[in-house]
């Protein structure tokens, strides 16, 4: 099973996250290239990870929209550098990365 990573220039520390999880491959989506727009969810993708800094909101809605359709977990992330657990939330993404 994957993950797809949509957005953010760095996104080792999710990569490391999800391996250390013990997660199969990480897809990663720049969000910068026109083609983005035309690409859709693989079919393997057991969640979505929306990187917030520098991702086209029409993309983000797309996926967004897509992985929902789906009913895949779509968890959105400030930055690609900032993974940290976060106590407060009950299912974030270091949570859900962790689970498995």
């Amino acid at each position: 099973m994957a993950i797809l990573v949509v957005g953010g220039d760095s996104v080792s520390a999710i990569t490391e996250r999800a391996y250390a999880g013990g997660h199969g491959c990480v897809e990663h989506w720049s969000g910068r290239k026109t083609r983005d727009l035309m690409r859709s969810i693989p079919k393997d993708t057991e969640a979505v990870v929306l990187v917030l800094d520098r991702v086209n909101h029409t993309l983000a809605r797309k996926v967004r929209t897509e992985a929902s359709r789906r009913g895949l977990p779509v968890f959105f992330q400030k930055r690609g550098r900032q993974v940290r657990a976060a106590g407060d939330r009950p299912l974030d993404l270091m949570h859900w990365l962790d689970r498995k």
